[in-house]
Order: C-alpha cells, then structure tokens, then sequence
C-alpha cells in the first residue's frame, strides 16, 4: 500500500527520533519514515539529509517552535512535492514513538477501514476518554476552552490524541496550522487545535484504541515485554498487542528526560535524551539506539553528533550526566 509516514523534531529530540528511525525500519520493511525539520542542528539536518529523510524547513516557519512546526505538516509536505492525494494515507508519528510489534499490514487495515467508512482522519481517542469538554475544563486550557465556543462546537464529541495520525485530507492539515497560528500558546495547544480541526470541518474520522496504537502515561505500568515473532520482543498489555509506545506521561515517574551519555563501542553520543523509565523498556529502546549509532557510526562522528569515546565499551553503556 502506498502509505507515506512521517515525523519531526528539533535538536532536543534527536536522540528520541533516532531510537524511531530504527524501531521503524524493522517493523515497516520497504518503507521510509520521513523527517521535518523543526530546528535540528546543523549537523543533525546533515546527517538526516544524508539518509535522504530530511523535509527541510520552509521558510514561513523559521521562527515558529515545535508545535506551530508540527501542526504546519501539510506545508513542510507541499514544500517537498508531496501530495496527499498522491497516497492511501499520510500517517504522523510523534519522534517519541518506539515501535513494537506493528508492520504495514496493521497500518493497512486502518487505511482500509477509513476507505470503507469515507473517513478523512484516524486517531486515538484519549487515553482516558475524555471529550473536548473535559480537556479544555482542565487547569490551563482557557484559549482551547474559547476556541470550542467560537466555533459553536459539541463539548461532549471525542478528544483526539495527535501523537500518531492517519490522514487522508490535505484541506483538514491546512486548516490546522491556521488554527494553530491563530490560538495563544497554551498546552499540548497543537494537539488542542487538531481537533477543532478535525471537529469544525465536521470530518468523518475512525477511532483506534489509544492503549494499542500508543500505549503512555498510566498505560505504561502494565506493558510487559514478551518474546515476539522475530528478534525484537513484542509489548503486551494483558492479551493486548501493543503497536507503539510513547514516552510520554502527565505523570513524570513513566519518563527519564535527562542529559546523558550512551557509549557504543568506540562513540560517545551525549545530549538530552526523553526514554521510558521502566528499565525492560528503556533498555529495549537503548539496544535500538546502540544498533542505530553502530550502524551509522561514521556519518555521526563526522558530523560531531558522536564523539570518539572517552572510556570504549565492549557493547554499549549508558548513563545519565
């Protein structure tokens, strides 16, 4: 199926997204997970501009941050001779996403079902169903509060996480960088105007199960890794195959966000690292890491991602700074 995937990040999220470039390319064989520029480094752009994944950052956002870039995903896709009408889907995956096991045919089977129903839009409803009532009633949402009634919407329909997207509507991602620019910064703000978005146009959408597609937050506390049907373990949660997991929590005890310095052999890579806290989930994200930094050794030292190694390692070692 002709799916065209896509992330994004900044400097601070390198080392995240380097831990889903290559959990990607083992689950999702024959494709290649795209990557906008949101504010790397020059050597970082380098490096992802190499790998021949960079979606460079267009012009109208060179002063714009993270969220503003990220909800401005049809523009970077425009820039770059992009169409979304060119392709089943457009998926969005969130930097911090790690993914188990999922393959192609799992992110066929949504497309289909969005095919069959006329959907524009597939999404997680939020982890704890919320509506976009609830959200925006929560400490801190006064614009997304003012935004639901200019717009006259329905405060009990459902609350949409943005941190994996299916889309099939060039006209919705418009639409939500327009709201995006327009809103006062607030939180999660990107992810608050998505669903005016979606909600306004009154577009046909498929909900997935948040604990499947992005297991987070308390979610986390339950997944127990198991042995998968390749090399990689697979995450469950009771009987459930979990697809992705995503660090990321209101509870700060399900993340380590630190400096650190993971070694791999003769490289040291240093900087600030998002992993999740539970140690069988980080070390399965540090064993993607290490394989990643191994394989692409040379490019990051050449580039001063990586530096040579004060103390080698005979495998890999990781600790916090």
């Amino acid at each position: 199926m002709n799916i065209l995937f896509v992330s994004g990040g900044d400097q601070a999220f390198f080392n995240s997204l380097l831990v889903c470039l290559q959990s990607f390319s083992e689950r999702v064989a024959g494709h290649r997970l795209l990557v906008c520029d949101f504010g790397f480094s020059p050597g970082q752009a380098q490096f992802l501009r190499g790998l021949g994944v960079l979606l460079e950052r267009p012009a109208a956002c060179a002063a714009d941050g993270v969220f503003v870039c990220k909800a401005a995903l049809g523009r970077y896709l425009r820039q770059s001779g992009h169409r979304i009408e060119d392709y089943a889907a457009v998926v969005w995956l969130d930097a911090d996403l790690t993914l188990m096991e999922v393959s192609e045919r799992d992110f066929g089977a949504v497309i289909a079902a969005m095919q069959q129903d006329g959907a524009a839009v597939a999404a997680c409803g939020e982890p704890a169903g919320g509506s976009l009532a609830q959200v925006a009633a929560e400490r801190g949402m006064a614009p997304f509060a003012r935004a639901l009634a200019d717009e006259s919407l329905d405060g009990s329909a459902p609350y949409f996480s943005s941190g994996l997207i299916f889309c099939r509507s060039a006209t919705l991602l418009d639409d939500w960088e327009q709201a995006t620019r327009r809103v006062a910064a607030h939180p999660v703000y990107e992810q608050n105007m998505f669903n005016v978005a979606v909600h306004r146009n009154r577009l046909p959408f498929v909900t997935l199960e948040c604990e499947q597609w992005q297991a987070q937050g308390r979610s986390l506390d339950g997944v127990q890794l198991v042995a998968g049907a390749g090399a990689r373990p697979a995450a469950r949660l009771g009987d459930k195959n979990i697809n992705t997991l995503h660090a990321t929590s209101p509870e700060l005890r399900h993340l380590l966000i630190a400096q650190c310095r993971l070694t791999v052999h003769g490289l040291d890579l240093c900087g600030p690292f998002k992993l999740l806290m539970a140690e069988p989930l980080r070390l399965h994200q540090l064993q993607l890491l290490s394989l990643f930094v191994a394989v692409h050794g040379e490019a990051l030292l050449r580039l001063g991602i990586c530096t040579p190694a004060a103390k080698p390692a005979a495998g890999f070692d990781f600790i916090t700074l």
